[in-house]
């Protein structure tokens, strides 16, 4: 069944009386499930619907909300079977011309049903037939609740947090749920008539009106004045990478090219790849620019998610700042896209709907008629690629601003050197050096835990995952086992499995274990750990990186998530552990990565007027790609890797794609890929491998073939 699109970004109203001479008229409806075509209902004749509203409408015995692709839209069955939509939901909610022609291709080209990815581009609020724009109940303090002295309150640690979370402002039943504070503890103090709830309407939308702007005296740079430059007087529709080592003022770009269109009136929308990244980047546009700033990200709740995509698609928010999905928001006033650290893997949405949202990125700006600027300091090799073939204009940052030196690299050969909990005695030394002057130092391990694995002393049994083809991590703090990739947890695993013994011990580093290991040998200094585990709670992030400004942490122990754009001007030792799986794993894409990750931690040393040192403990300390990259920089590795994917016909020099089967056993995963290798017929341009086992073939209690396509175009 074909799609009928819209031919100009105009929303297109329907209505019998002009269209058709009928009581009737039938549409299309893209519904939530792996099936691949679309489903007709009927519709009243004085019934107004647009292409892309939400709908709800009957499917099977269920009722599921869909999306409007057509209207007056012919069915292929007996009309009398066709059954009426239920509800034509609020146009609030309505995806846009410019998103739903992203949608389709995404769907053709990622090879997903058309449903599922419409779905996807909704906030779950609006997903779910809601309207965010309804009046909102909000717990209020009454007058007898704010005389209230929380102190009074001996034990009721609860009531305490609830009083002290609505004297900062009033609060959704979301907002306290997110917050862990029980229906219960509500009920207990509105009985005691400390606070109530009220209704508020949503004040209406508004677009924006752009404000002042702070320079705050900061001069560009001659390269930084030439991308701009050419960014904002550009001739075609090509896509910008701009690269620029660590500290060289990428962001100022960012902001100067953006700053024009908000003068405009346009809406810029800014991608970054962790939601860690977004309160400094916030405060850096925040402090630059008096216009409202809508963040979307997955720690928000659905209503606050909801809020922000609304305020995007009605031009309320100058600047959208999101995480992966956010290339997915309608806005009604687009001016620029960016994607800060373009480079990075957190942008390709590996489960469900897979998508790159950095490529969906240049689509959607070239759909659109919009610049888009991808930055990084370690760009990746695709962009690389593009930028040597002229599909990108590459803009080049290679210096740091004046008084800022770049920082120096070293390496301890981990052959010849004894370690102590992970830490060689020269790193210990050079860790104290750094404290007595009052400096701060960052350790990089990127595994979370106390230890990978966890080993009898006895029989040598390892801990593994019931699930997963994968070692269970320790957790100290918890004292438990756990599967990083089912989310399997066993509790108080104290005897060996295999023989009873109860010589259990853990193997390996973490970051608990190196936490628990500098606290030990620095006891006189903070220690803060900075990883998936620690920063859970909402808020945390945030409150980690104002500790880590204010001073209040002299050692800093964190996976990568303290190695993504992060500014912290104190630290002047930056400390790299374990990274060696990097050389030897079977990803061709895992030698990129690890020079991009060591250039990124790195680049956290040295950010002012303090020189700063990376030193990594190795034991391929000679190895000529890791020479390459400290001594001649990113641009030589990253030429020296291009060459050897040339050589072996890997991307991007060739295209490659991978059909996954998976079941309940793994003759049939691989059964199901034999029967499609025996169905089609290949082109003599492509090449099938497989199929073969994936490099975890059981995960979550599933097996997992793969069919490996290739060819050149």
């Amino acid at each position: 069944m074909g799609y009928s699109m819209p031919t100009s970004g105009i929303m297109m109203f329907y209505s019998c009386a002009s269209t058709m001479p009928h009581s009737t008229i039938f549409v299309a409806v893209a519904i939530p499930t792996p099936l691949r075509n679309l489903f007709h209902y009927s519709l009243p004749a004085n019934e107004q619907v647009a292409i892309g509203s939400r709908v709800r409408v009957p499917f099977g015995s269920r009722k599921l909300i869909g999306v409007v692709t057509e209207v007056n839209s012919r069915p292929d069955i007996d009309i009398a079977k066709v059954r009426p939509v239920i509800e034509v939901l609020g146009a609030g909610g309505n995806l846009t011309e410019p998103i739903l022609r992203l949608c389709r291709w995404a769907s053709d080209y990622y090879h997903h049903p058309i449903g599922e990815v419409l779905a996807s581009a909704l906030p779950t609020l609006l997903r779910k037939g809601a309207d965010p724009q309804e009046p909102s109940q909000l717990l209020t303090l009454t007058p007898a609740g704010s005389l209230i002295d929380q102190q009074s309150l001996g034990r009721a640690h609860a009531q305490r947090k609830l009083l002290g979370a609505l004297q900062q402002s009033r609060r959704t039943r979301e907002e306290l749920s997110a917050m862990d504070i029980s229906s219960q503890t509500i009920r207990s103090i509105e009985k005691k008539d400390w606070a109530q709830w009220h209704g508020e309407v949503p004040a209406p939308l508004e677009p924006f009106s752009s404000g002042t702007v702070n320079h705050s005296g900061i001069t560009v740079t001659e390269e930084q004045a030439t991308a701009i430059a050419a960014v904002q007087n550009r001739t075609d529709g090509k896509p910008f990478l701009l690269c620029g080592v660590t500290g060289s003022g990428k962001t100022e770009v960012y902001l100067r090219v953006i700053e024009p269109l908000l003068k405009a009136g346009k809406q810029v929308l800014i991608l970054v790849p962790e939601i860690g990244l977004t309160p400094q980047t916030i405060s850096r546009f925040q402090d630059r620019f008096d216009v409202p700033i809508t963040i979307l990200h997955s720690s928000l709740t659905d209503k606050q998610r909801a809020l922000g995509w609304l305020q995007a698609r009605e031009g309320s928010a100058g600047i959208i700042l999101g995480t992966r999905s956010a290339i997915y928001t309608p806005l009604k006033f687009p001016g620029a896209i960016i994607v800060d650290e373009e480079h990075d893997a957190s942008y390709k949405q590996q489960d469900g709907f897979r998508y790159s949202a950095r490529d969906l990125a240049v689509l959607r700006a070239g759909f659109e008629g919009l610049p888009v600027i991808l930055g990084s300091a370690t760009p990746s090799l695709e962009s690389l690629h593009n930028a040597d073939s002229g599909k990108y204009h590459l803009l080049e940052l290679a210096t740091r601003p004046p008084g800022i030196e770049p920082e120096r690299y070293e390496f301890l050969d981990t052959r010849h050197l004894e370690q102590k909990d992970g830490l060689t005695r020269a790193l210990r030394h050079r860790i104290g050096e750094r404290l007595a002057n009052k400096e701060q130092v960052l350790i990089f391990i990127n595994r979370r835990g106390f230890a990978p694995v966890m080993i009898c002393n006895d029989c040598s049994w390892i801990a593994h995952c019931s699930r997963c083809d994968a070692k269970l991590t320790y957790h100290l703090n918890t004292n438990t086992l756990v599967c990083h990739h089912c989310g399997t947890i066993s509790h108080n695993i104290t005897r060996c499995q295999s023989c009873r013994s109860s010589q259990l011990s853990p193997l390996g580093l973490g970051t608990q274990r190196i936490e628990q290991t500098l606290t030990a040998m620095f006891p006189e200094f903070p220690v803060l750990r900075i990883d998936r585990d620690s920063t859970r709670r909402k808020g945390s992030m945030e409150s980690f990186i104002s500790e880590i400004n204010n001073g209040e942490s002299a050692i800093l122990v964190g996976t990568q998530l303290l190695a993504k754009g992060h500014h912290f001007p104190n630290v002047t030792l930056v400390a790299m552990l374990d990274i060696d799986a990097g050389f030897y794993s079977a990803d061709f894409r895992a030698t990129e990565r690890l020079g991009q990750i060591i250039l990124q931690v790195g680049g956290r040393s040295g950010r002012a007027d303090k020189p700063g040192t990376v030193t990594i403990q190795t034991a391929f300390a000679t190895h000529p790609l890791m020479e390459t990259l400290v001594q001649d920089g990113y641009f030589e590795f990253a030429t020296g890797l291009l060459q050897e994917r040339k050589e072996a016909g890997l991307p991007p020099f060739t295209f490659h794609a991978i059909i996954k089967a998976e079941a309940n056993s793994s003759t049939t995963a691989r059964s199901f890929l034999e029967s499609i290798i025996a169905k089609v017929q290949v082109r003599n341009t492509v090449n099938l491998l497989g199929p073969i086992p994936a490099l975890m073939e059981k995960k979550a209690g599933r097996y997992r073939q793969l069919l490996i396509v290739t060819s050149a175009n």
